[in-house]
C-alpha cells in the first residue's frame, strides 16, 4: 500500500489533494501537536473571525498558519518530499530519513499529511520538542507507542524499547519522526544512532526520520557525526513555490473555503504579493490574510493593490525590525585570527627577534675584538701615573702625559703633602 501511494504521489500533476489529508481522519489525530480547527492570527479569538470570512462569502478562514486538514497543495518538490517520506516510513532501508527546508515552505505539512494515513502496520511517534534529551525523548516515545507502558530509568526504557521491538509481528515497524531536527542535541543525535543498532532483524524494522532546516546538514557533516551521516539513506529538500505555483496556491486555500483568487484578489495585487512571497508558502498565508483584514476593514469585497502593498510593508517593516534586535542582542565574539594570519604574525615576530639578536651580537662582538678600538679605550681609560717630581722647594708637581688623549683622564695632583 505505502508504495503504491508514493507512487501515485510522483505521478501528480500538482495542485490541492484535500482528500489525500481526509482520507487519514486528519494530522494524526489527537497525536499531532499542530492539529486545529480554529482560525489563527489577530482576529483567531474575536468574533470578528467568522465576519471575516464571511465578509469575502467563504465557509472559513482560508489562510491558517497551522497545517490545513482540508487544503493540502502540492508542488512538484512537495510531492517529492511526501513520496521521500513515505519510502523512509515503510521501505528505507538503512533506518534513517533526512527532510530539510527553510522555516515556512511546508516541512510540517508534509509530516502531518504522512501521519494522518494512519499505516495499520506502522507504530508512529512525533517528537515536536527537539530540546528533550534523549532519555525524555524515549519517554515521550514509549508514551505514544505503547500508552500504558510505565518506566522511568534509563535501562527500564531500553528494555522495554527492545522487547517492545522484537515482539513486532512480521511486516510491522516502529517510526520515530522528529520535527525541527537541528535543534537536537548531539547527544541525542548519538543516542538515536545508537538506538537504531538494537535493530538487528533482516527486515528494518526501526526508522527514524529526522525534518528540518538546512542547518541540520551542516551539523551532520561534522567529523564526530560521520557515524550516524553516513547511515542516513533517503534524503529529500523541499524547496520554495515558484511563481505560477503561488498563484495555484493561493487558489487552491480559497477554494476549499467556497472563494476564488480571481473574486477575492485584483489582478495587479495579486501579482504583488506573489513577486513579494519569495515562494514561502507561510509567508503568502501571512501576506494574503493581512490583505485580506484590509479589504474587510475597509468594507472592500475585492483586495486592491493597494492593499496589498499596505500589507506587505507592515510585514517587511516588523521583519526587518525583529532581525536589527536580533542582531543587537547577538553577543559579540571576539575575532580569532585565521590560522594564515597567525602564521604570518608568527613569522614577522621570529624575524624581528633574530634581527635584534644578530644586531646585538654583531655590537658586541665589534667592541671585543677589534684591536683599534680596544687599544684606544684602554690607553684613554686606564693610564699609568708618573712619578712625581719637584719644581720647586716643597712643591710636588706631576708633569703632563707624553702622549694625551684626553686631558681630563692625563692630569694627576697630588695633594698629599
Amino acid at each position: 500500500m505505502g508504495m503504491e501511494f508514493a507512487d501515485w504521489i510522483l505521478n501528480q500533476p500538482g495542485g490541492c489533494f484535500a482528500a489525500v489529508w481526509k482520507r487519514g481522519g486528519g494530522c494524526g489525530g489527537s497525536m499531532c501537536p499542530y492539529a486545529t480547527k480554529r482560525a489563527s492570527g489577530p482576529l483567531a479569538n474575536s468574533r470578528n473571525a467568522d465576519m471575516y470570512h464571511h465578509h469575502f462569502g467563504l465557509t472559513g478562514p482560508p489562510f491558517q498558519f497551522t497545517p490545513a486538514p482540508d487544503a493540502l497543495y502540492l508542488s512538484s518538490t512537495h510531492r517529492e518530499a511526501l513520496a521521500a517520506l513515505q519510502w523512509g516510513l515503510l521501505h528505507e532501508p538503512t533506518g534513517f530519513t533526512l527532510l530539510v527546508g527553510e522555516s515556512g515552505v511546508g516541512k510540517t505539512t508534509m509530516v502531518c499529511s504522512i501521519l494522518a494515513r494512519r499505516h495499520r502496520n506502522v507504530r508512529t511517534a512525533l517528537i515536536s520538542n527537539p530540546r528533550l534529551n534523549f532519555d525524555q525523548m524515549m519517554q515521550v516515545v514509549m508514551s505514544q507507542i505503547a500508552p500504558g507502558w510505565s518506566g522511568h530509568s534509563r535501562l527500564e526504557v531500553a528494555d522495554g524499547f527492545s522487547a517492545l521491538l522484537s515482539g513486532l509481528a512480521p511486516g510491522q515497524r516502529i517510526a520515530i519522526v522528529i520535527d525541527e531536527a537541528q535543534e537536537l542535541s548531539d547527544e541525542a543525535l548519538e543516542g538515536l544512532r545508537l538506538l537504531s543498532n538494537t535493530d538487528t532483524f533482516e527486515e528494518r524494522r526501526l526508522q527514524i526520520i529526522f525534518v528540518g532546516h538546512p542547518e541540520l546538514v551542516a551539523r551532520l557533516a561534522r567529523p564526530e557525526m560521520h557515524s550516524l551521516n553516513q547511515r542516513i539513506g533517503a534524503r529529500a529538500q523541499l524547496k520554495p513555490l515558484q511563481s505560477a505555483e503561488v498563484r495555484e496556491y493561493i487558489d487552491c486555500r480559497l477554494r476549499a473555503k467556497g472563494g476564488k483568487a480571481a473574486a477575492i484578489f485584483a489582478p495587479s495585487a495579486r501579482a504583488y504579493l506573489i513577486a513579494h512571497s519569495g515562494g514561502i508558502p507561510r509567508r503568502v498565508n501571512v501576506l494574503s490574510h493581512n490583505s485580506m483584514l484590509q479589504g474587510y476593514a475597509a468594507g472592500s469585497k475585492k483586495v486592491s493593490l493597494a492593499m496589498v502593498k499596505n500589507a506587505v510593508g507592515e510585514y517587511e517593516d516588523l521583519l526587518n525590525a525583529r532581525g536589527a534586535r536580533i542582531a543587537a542582542e547577538k553577543p559579540t565574539r571576539p575575532r580569532i585570527p585565521s590560522a594564515g594570519t597567525r602564521r604570518a604574525a608568527l613569522t614577522v615576530t621570529a624575524l624581528a627577534l633574530a634581527a635584534a639578536c644578530a644586531l646585538l651580537i654583531w655590537s658586541q662582538s665589534w667592541i671585543t675584538f677589534n684591536p683599534s678600538h680596544s687599544g684606544n679605550v684602554v690607553k684613554s681609560a686606564v693610564r699609568p701615573a708618573v712619578e712625581p717630581y719637584k719644581t720647586g722647594p716643597g712643591i710636588p708637581l706631576r708633569p703632563a702625559a707624553e702622549t694625551v688623549e684626553d686631558a681630563s683622564l692625563n692630569v694627576v695632583i697630588d695633594i698629599t703633602r
